[in-house]
C-alpha cells in the first residue's frame, strides 16, 4: 500500500501506538452499553473499517483485552503507557472497531445514530439530536455495532 492510499490515521495520547486506515472508514455510532461506558468512561463513538485497510505501525505495541462472557468474545485493544482504548476487534466479523476520537482530524466522517440507548447510564441526558435511537436488547450483554 502507498503512503497516498491512507485516508485516515490515528493513535493513542502519547504516541506509542499509531494507525492508518487504507480504505473507507463507517460513520461514526454513538454506542451508551454499560461495556463501552466503562471501557470508554462514557458513551462511546466509534468508527470502523475493513481489517485488511488498518496498518497499525506497532502491533506488538497494543495491548489486548477480553472480557469472558456468553457469546462471541471481541477483544479491545488500548495503550499500556497511556490507557488510550483505541480498538473493538470481533473476530468473526470483517471490520475493526476504531475509537473514533484517536483520529487524527479532520476525520471527514459525522455521527450517525445512538446505540443501546436502554442501557445508558442514569446520569446520560439523551437528547433528541434529529438521529435515530436504537434501545438495543432489554437484557442480557450488549455486542454493540462496531
Amino acid at each position: 500500500m502507498a503512503l497516498s492510499d491512507v485516508l485516515a490515521t490515528g493513535g493513542c495520547l502519547c504516541g506509542e501506538i499509531t494507525y492508518a486506515v487504507h480504505g473507507p472508514l463507517r460513520d461514526v455510532l454513538i454506542c451508551h452499553c454499560a461495556d463501552c461506558r466503562r471501557w470508554h468512561g462514557h458513551a462511546c463513538a466509534m468508527t470502523s473499517a475493513r481489517r485488511a485497510d488498518v496498518v497499525i505501525d506497532r502491533p506488538a505495541s497494543v495491548q489486548w483485552f477480553t472480557v469472558a462472557g456468553d457469546g462471541p468474545l471481541p477483544r479491545r485493544g488500548f495503550c499500556p503507557t497511556c490507557g488510550a482504548s483505541l480498538f473493538w476487534d470481533a473476530p468473526e466479523r470483517p471490520t475493526l472497531g476504531i475509537a473514533a476520537g484517536t483520529l487524527d482530524e479532520p476525520t471527514g466522517l459525522r455521527t450517525v445514530r445512538h446505540v443501546y440507548v436502554s442501557h445508558a447510564s442514569d446520569y446520560e441526558l439523551i437528547v433528541d439530536d434529529g438521529l435515530p435511537h436504537d434501545s438495543g436488547p432489554s437484557s442480557g450483554s450488549a455486542a454493540p455495532p462496531k
